[in-house]
């Protein structure tokens, strides 16, 4: 089953930018920390961390998560040190994707154990 996802985090104070993204036909990952795509790292992912992935999106939970989770209304007046992330997984047929800050509430812990995990991977591999 095909299976690919592509992470985005961005804003805060320094304007940070991170992209990761993964084709389980390629099995490339690729990650980016600017923009324009300029600095671009590309690895072929182990099965291993291929099948540690697939584990956090094991099951449709994943699918069934809100499409937003805004943040909270009291960082509107502040809102130079928030990071946007955003998470598109594609599974088979279906496509979901996730829109959430490091201000938001009510996240579920799964959504953080992937970020996270994405993070450890592509980091591990000395991507980021």
């Amino acid at each position: 089953m095909v299976f690919s996802f592509k992470y985005t985090e961005s804003g805060g104070l320094s304007n940070k930018y991170l992209l990761v993204s993964y084709d389980s036909a390629t099995k490339e990952i690729i990650a980016s920390t600017d923009m324009t795509g300029s600095n671009l790292v590309q690895k072929t992912l182990a099965d291993s961390d291929e099948e540690t992935l697939r584990e956090y999106f094991k099951g449709n939970r994943f699918f069934e998560f809100n499409a937003d989770y805004p943040a909270g209304k009291d960082t509107e007046k502040d809102d130079s040190s928030v990071l946007s992330f955003t998470l598109i997984v594609t599974k088979g047929s279906k496509v979901h994707t996730v829109i959430w800050t490091n201000k938001s509430t009510e996240i579920p812990d799964e959504l953080t154990q992937i970020k996270a995990k994405i993070k450890e991977i592509v980091s591990s591999k000395k991507m980021i």
